[in-house]
């Protein structure tokens, strides 16, 4: 048997599952896991059969214990069926993420809050961003904006009133519509000692913030730069994911320093 056959016949039954879950637990006899399972033992001897001619399971002194390569196979479908799950949850925000979404750890994805656009509230990640960022107590934030924002301008101007320490990667669109579109804000942040502007040539289709490298936000953006969706949490997984991915994108922009603004 080739090893396609081999995972059809694992995901062809919930039972044979069940069965290597229980035998990781502990060993047991075919009656024992009969009831430890409440399947028939009929069921319990078929799937016994399958799983130690496969090497996953064998039998000594009486009793079926789980072997390494069993184990092995049982977390490799474990992961499958979670990164499955993930997926379907969040396509989304996996979608509109694009590329960058493939870089990110499905252990990031399945503890925080995850906030999608809908036809009733279409900017309903874009407010969720803005609560954070008007509610959390944080000295440091560093971020990545796709788009320009009245919203985001609005709640980042008390944050560098209180001397918040800031970062902001955004490309050369962004630079451009910043300056015409929303001089004033673009003057203030300029003109702060706390407020730090790169600007990287190649286009960005994502937005990030990281607040004292205990939270971090990232949010997912349609073609037309809509906000869809926003991962919001502070798991360790995500946390690592948002600085690495800040870094090489910032380590790839220019900084501009307060004589370039508009003034």
């Amino acid at each position: 048997m080739d090893s396609h056959e081999h995972v059809a016949f694992l995901a062809g039954s919930s039972n044979r599952i069940q069965v290597l879950r229980e035998l990781r637990e502990r060993p047991g006899r075919g009656a024992e896991l009969a009831r430890r399972c409440s399947l028939p033992r009929s069921t319990i001897h078929r799937c016994l059969d399958g799983l130690t001619t496969r090497g996953w399971a064998e039998k000594g002194e009486g009793s079926y214990r789980l072997t390494t390569p069993g184990e092995l196979v049982l977390s490799a479908y474990e992961d499958l069926t979670e990164t499955v799950r993930v997926s379907a949850d969040h396509e989304t925000l996996l979608t509109c993420l694009g590329e960058v979404g493939r870089t990110l750890p499905i252990e990031a994805m399945t503890r925080p809050t995850v906030i999608e656009a809908t036809p009733e509230n279409p900017y309903a990640t874009m407010e969720h961003s803005v609560d954070v960022f008007r509610s959390a107590s944080f000295d440091r934030m560093r971020g990545i904006v796709p788009i320009t924002s009245r919203s985001f301008n609005e709640a980042g101007r008390p944050l560098v009133e209180a001397n918040v320490d800031i970062e902001v990667v955004i490309d050369e669109r962004v630079l451009e519509a910043a300056r015409e579109s929303h001089a004033e804000a673009h003057q203030f942040g300029r003109d702060s000692d706390n407020f730090d502007l790169f600007v990287r040539p190649e286009a960005l289709s994502f937005g990030l913030a990281i607040l004292d490298d205990d939270r971090a936000l990232v949010g997912a953006y349609d073609e037309g730069g809509n906000p869809r969706a926003c991962l919001d949490g502070n798991d360790d997984v995500l946390i690592e994911w948002a600085i690495d991915t800040y870094e090489r994108c910032r380590t790839a922009a220019r900084r501009i320093e307060p004589a370039a603004g508009i003034g």
